[in-house]
């Protein structure tokens, strides 16, 4: 239930745009395919919700192919709907929509879990792994868009998740503004330098952030939780410049591996992250003091902005 940036694009572009940071976070193994529908009509969506969205569906993907790889393919096209059509999980109602398709050749879903899959928490992860909100993040910014969610897969073969957005009609007006924004926004040099400790248990939005830092110079040590933190601290000689959490972890969380870190770096500069409101720890910030808040989902020109600011 976060606060949307709904903006009038292209699914086109915005997959074009976005599909080098996929390329960087599947691996070697795995093979995008990029497969674009003609003549799209336009989304109102916010931007940076659904790249997490579908950077979400891309990593479980990634993941259902460890081994032998695959390929993971993304395809978008117009889909109507004459009358009411059910998932499994619910029922799309007639209309114009705009179908992105997410698609492995991995080892599939099994069948007792593809009712549950969306649900909070559910994973069929070893303890550790991950937190199984991956899908359920995608499920609530689906629908907080005013989209559905459908999957299909067998075990062995592969799965497709497909995402229904329905089809926005732009006013000129509209369309006028969308161009005005994007000819106007100034370019900033977000280039740096510095070591960086990125702490966040959820694979999809690590990968992406520890990516796009170093895409603009900077040093990242990645680690999945505050424990994992410690032991990346131990193992390395790098002076750290700063750290950048995520608040909510299971047994260390944020703010309590910053004060540790801090009881030997007092000046530590800090940047948490979270999807929560920023008032829920309102008593943890004090920028004056180093420590500062990007709520998520954040874009990689978001993330770069911040860590330039801070630093």
């Amino acid at each position: 239930k976060q606060t949307l940036k709904s903006e009038v694009l292209s699914i086109t572009e915005l997959l074009r745009d976005f599909s080098r940071f996929l390329t960087r976070s599947i691996s070697e193994k795995v093979k995008l395919e990029l497969v674009n529908g003609r003549a799209l009509p336009s989304i109102k969506v916010d931007r940076h919700q659904l790249e997490t969205a579908i950077m979400n569906l891309a990593v479980n993907a990634r993941d259902a192919m460890a081994g032998e790889g695959g390929v993971l393919t993304v395809q978008t096209s117009t889909e109507i709907i004459d009358e009411p059509k059910a998932t499994g999980t619910e029922v799309i109602p007639p209309g114009d929509y705009i179908g992105i398709k997410v698609s492995d050749n991995g080892i599939g879903i099994p069948k007792d879990n593809l009712t549950r899959i969306f649900e909070p928490f559910f994973s069929t992860k070893q303890r550790g792994e991950g937190t199984g909100l991956g899908l359920s993040t995608v499920y609530g910014i689906v629908k907080q868009t005013g989209g559905f969610i459908a999957v299909d897969s067998e075990e062995g073969k592969g799965t497709t998740f497909t995402i229904y957005l329905p089809r926005y009609e732009a006013t000129e007006e509209e369309l006028a503004e969308t161009q005005a924004v994007a000819e106007e926004a100034p370019s900033r040099d977000l280039t740096g330098t510095g070591a960086i400790l990125l702490v966040e248990d959820e694979d999809a939005v690590r990968t992406f952030g520890a990516r796009a830092l170093r895409s603009k110079g900077y040093e990242v040590l990645e680690a999945n939780n505050g424990e994992n933190a410690l032991e990346v601290l131990n193992k390395t000689d790098k002076t750290i410049d700063l750290v950048i959490s995520d608040v909510v972890m299971p047994g260390i969380d944020g703010p309590t591996l910053v004060r540790m870190l801090r009881e030997q770096k007092p000046e530590l500069k800090v940047i948490f992250i979270s999807g929560y409101a920023e008032d829920t720890y309102r008593d943890e910030l004090d920028e004056e003091n180093g420590v500062h808040f990007l709520p998520k989902p954040f874009s990689l020109k978001d993330l770069a902005t911040k860590v330039k600011e801070v630093l």
